[in-house]
């Protein structure tokens, strides 16, 4: 059995503009700051040989999961861009934020000039419940999704309250 994620690992430009948003912009704790690169790396990444580069990790609070983003030594192709939606591969990192927190991470990061797409909005997703989020990009153009949810409870609720209403809209008038 996979056990949870350890990390995910995001090719950077310029780590020096990437540090700030992912640390100060988001909070999140800096745990390692390393080269990368060995004789053996190119077999074990599939990189040409000899690269290497630039590493630095990054933790939430829970400690779960964690966030490295890499510079590497290789030029980077000039029309090189993240993916977008319909694109294969990964295009947005998400973050789950408290409720009651939301609306400081927009102001901090709107704050530090990060263009969002929008201020935080609810949205109401089936079978789920209400869902607050916003979206900005890192300054490397990956989307990235904060995103507050219902928690167990409140999603038993809510699916609970779907089910009486469809109930009583199926019951006839009579039965009422």
């Amino acid at each position: 059995m996979v056990g949870e994620i350890h990390h995910v690992a995001i090719s950077v430009r310029d780590l020096e503009k990437s540090i700030p948003f992912y640390r100060d912009g988001l909070g999140l704790r800096m745990t390692l700051d390393m080269r990368v690169g060995n004789e053996t790396m190119h077999e074990r990444l599939r990189t040409p040989p000899g690269a290497g580069g630039r590493a630095v990790y990054f933790q939430g609070p829970t400690r779960i999961g964690q966030l490295e983003l890499i510079q590497w030594d290789l030029p980077v192709p000039a029309d090189s861009r993240p993916k977008r939606p319909g694109d294969p591969g990964v295009f947005s990192l998400s973050f789950q934020v408290p409720a009651d927190e939301i609306q400081d991470v927009y102001d901090r990061l709107v704050g530090m000039g990060v263009d969002c797409y929008h201020p935080p909005a609810t949205s109401v997703l089936d079978n789920y419940g209400p869902i607050t989020m916003f979206m900005c990009e890192d300054p490397d153009q990956i989307q990235v999704e904060f995103v507050s949810l219902p928690t167990p409870e409140q999603v038993r609720a809510f699916r609970a309250a779907r089910r009486a209403e469809a109930a009583s809209a199926d019951t006839p008038e009579q039965e009422r």
